[in-house]
């Protein structure tokens, strides 16, 4: 009787994950989203400054490409711009490709070496910052930017981000992230993850008070960063944020605009990539769980949802399990009942399959406001596949829990496949939109195009 008491709540568990999460997506569908609410028309201040940081550790594949792209997207700004290229004790011959920018004046080689080195993207971060603070007190009229060497900025991604600060208060921009070497599964995988669940959920956040820095091509104003800097978290931009909303400050999201970056191609190193942000969120829920809970800065739709978010990495395992263990219940009903176990377990996918439908529908409105969405076959793969992708990352947290418990806080940093190397699966675009402003342009110079 008690083994079957056992079983029994972990059954309940299973089915109360699986169906709070499909409402939890359908809220996000139903949800109202208007992104362009909450950016005026109007201009609220000036921006003269933009300072655009490059961590490079080991880029010797990327970093000649990122910065000459960099400072093509720069330079017709309507600001000053300087580009800060950190080279964080790099032994590949990335200080090599490096030295063809030292004479530029626009671009500043700030190269940390060890034994100083190499200890954390936080650290790297703050020392570009120190470097700023020494060029500039203007803290209200300065930007600072964090891009990624694997990263394929455009001039119309900057202009977006510019004309974000130039109509409105936000502290914080966080673009959306499109995936540039789609030609797997795995890849097209993350495109789905970024430019659905996590643009809706941005865009919700705003309504709530306030988007998050998720990933690569954030930017905040000088103030924020000098006040909050980045610590040591294997998630700096959660903490980052975290800390941000903590103190009073607020992020926007630019629902129109993403910034291309690589996808990870393989397993393995998509399970190491996605270990590195589970722990970080861990981190940041023993860190941080108790100040955001009490926090009167915060409000209490962002805060509720916070937690949840840094919560569900625990609560997984335990969702793994339940549903580990209502697969075995389920084939033991296939084999006494087999045409009833059939049409429920048929139902269940049927229903989760039209919420993917749903949530991606949704996204490509989005998505279309700056010509970019999924194609026919993208969808089609994405709702078929969104099942087998989960079940393939369920290993993930139960490694960043046996990390946390035992202090390991080393990481593997991301390969990336070398530029020149890549092949282009873009497809011409006629023009695209940067805050009403048609631009003529082809996919390759916009860099942000979606399959």
């Amino acid at each position: 009787m008690e083994i079957w008491a056992f079983i029994w709540i972990f059954l309940f568990i299973s089915l109360f994950s699986t169906g709070g999460f499909g409402i939890l997506n359908l809220f996000n569908i139903f949800c109202h989203k208007d992104a362009g609410e909450h950016f005026s028309a109007d201009i609220q201040r000036k921006i003269q400054h933009m300072y655009i940081m490059v961590p490079a550790l080991n880029e010797v594949n990327e970093i000649e490409v990122t910065v000459n792209r960099l400072l093509r997207a720069m330079s017709p700004l309507p600001c000053k711009t300087t580009l800060i290229v950190i080279n964080d004790g790099s032994d590949d011959g990335t200080d090599e490709k490096l030295k063809q920018f030292e004479d530029n004046q626009r671009v500043h080689i700030l190269t940390r070496k060890l034994p100083h080195a190499r200890e954390g993207k936080g650290k790297a971060l703050n020392d570009g910052l120190d470097w700023i603070t020494t060029q500039t007190h203007d803290f209200n009229h300065t930007v600072v930017g964090v891009i990624d060497s694997d990263s394929e900025p455009s001039f119309k991604i900057l202009l977006n981000i510019f004309d974000g600060f130039t109509h409105s208060n936000y502290d914080l921009l966080q673009t959306g992230i499109a995936i540039s070497n789609i030609h797997n599964f795995l890849t097209l995988m993350q495109e789905f993850e970024f430019g659905v669940p996590n643009l809706l959920q941005q865009i919700i956040r705003m309504g709530w008070g306030s988007a998050i820095a998720s990933g690569n091509g954030q930017f905040m104003t000088l103030k924020m960063a000098i006040q909050i800097k980045w610590n040591n978290s294997l998630l700096d931009d959660l903490e980052f944020s975290i800390n941000g909303l903590l103190h009073g400050f607020r992020g926007g999201f630019l629902a129109n605009t993403f910034m291309p970056q690589e996808g990870v191609n393989s397993y393995r190193p998509l399970v190491k990539q996605r270990v590195r942000w589970c722990q970080g969120g861990m981190q940041c829920l023993r860190r941080y769980g108790k100040c955001v809970f009490l926090s009167n800065k915060i409000p209490p739709c962002l805060k509720t949802d916070l937690i949840i978010f840094m919560i569900l990495p625990f609560f997984s395992m335990l969702f793994t399990f339940s549903s580990f263990l209502a697969t075995i219940v389920m084939a033991y009903h296939l084999l006494v009942f087999p045409q009833k176990t059939i049409m429920a377990v048929g139902a269940v996918l049927l229903f989760g399959m039209l919420i993917t439908y749903l949530m991606i529908l949704v996204a490509n409105r989005f998505m279309r406001m700056s010509t970019y969405h999924f194609s026919r076959r993208d969808i089609v793969v994405m709702i078929a596949g969104n099942l087998l992708y989960s079940w393939m990352l369920t290993p993930v947290a139960f490694i960043s829990f046996y990390r946390l418990m035992t202090n390991r806080c080393d990481w593997t940093k991301t390969a990336h496949e070398s530029k020149t190397a890549q092949k282009s699966f873009h497809r011409s675009m006629p023009k695209t939109t940067v805050l009403g402003k048609s631009y003529e342009m082809t996919s390759t110079e916009d860099g942000a195009v979606r399959r």
